[in-house]
């Protein structure tokens, strides 16, 4: 079902404001909406739908009022971590968000227009930027290249399962996971091996592994970092 049109979102909006005694008006200077009170000034831009031409609006309207809204329908993603996102850059910079219900017409105001200090966030996030940190030093090589879509990563884990598959072949194909563990420096090599992700190895029996045919194409592919990725592991040895 379509959305209906922006100015639709005006009367409710309005109405909301004009309880809390507000003075409102339409399309002062540019602006969607302009509502005074007192000494207080607040712009509200109305869009259908939260999008960077909305942001891009609102944090222009912050040059010249004191407070800043951007009024749209209710999303379908409401509760969505897309959604969210945006909802958290509105929350940096310090604009308001009013959601209003396509048939009732119900107005809620979801984000009060206030910057929210960075820090909280960090807080909250604080286990995703150790792990970002733990990966980014558990990466040897450093051979991704930025930007790119349906690549494989070359992640830490990848990086330590290539090792483990190099020491494999330094056996001949085939070896114990001891043998693996020694020549590898990789220290979690036998769970490598036995969870096996990548189907590069195969058991031949307890405690021996060897190179499946998936681990020869994967030697033929990652040639290229290979020399790199050796000589950073033994430089951590």
């Amino acid at each position: 079902m379509a959305l209906p049109a922006e100015k639709e979102l005006f009367n409710p909006i309005k109405a909301y404001f004009e309880k809390d005694g507000y003075v409102a008006d339409g399309e002062v200077n540019g602006i969607d909406m302009y509502l005074e009170r007192g000494e207080e000034h607040v712009a509200v831009e109305l869009k259908k739908t939260l999008d960077f031409r909305s942001v891009q609006q609102a944090a222009l309207r912050q040059k010249i009022t004191d407070t800043v809204y951007i009024g749209i329908y209710r999303p379908k993603d409401f509760f969505s971590k897309a959604f969210k996102d945006k909802l958290y850059i509105l929350k940096r910079l310090g604009i308001g968000l009013i959601v209003v219900a396509p048939k009732t017409k119900q107005v809620n105001v979801v984000s009060l227009p206030v910057v929210s200090d960075i820090s909280s966030f960090q807080k909250r996030n604080k286990g995703k930027k150790e792990a970002l940190s733990k990966e980014f030093a558990k990466r040897k090589s450093k051979a991704n290249t930025g930007g790119v879509h349906g690549t494989k990563l070359v992640t830490g884990y990848r990086e330590e399962a290539l090792l483990v598959l190099d020491a494999l072949m330094e056996c001949g194909g085939e070896g114990s996971s001891i043998a693996v563990r020694k020549l590898s420096g990789v220290e979690n090599s036998t769970k490598i091996l036995y969870n096996n992700y990548y189907g590069w190895f195969e058991q031949v029996r307890r405690g021996f592994y060897k190179v499946t045919d998936t681990g020869y194409d994967a030697l033929v592919e990652f040639e290229l970092i290979m020399p790199s990725l050796k000589k950073e592991n033994n430089k951590a040895d």
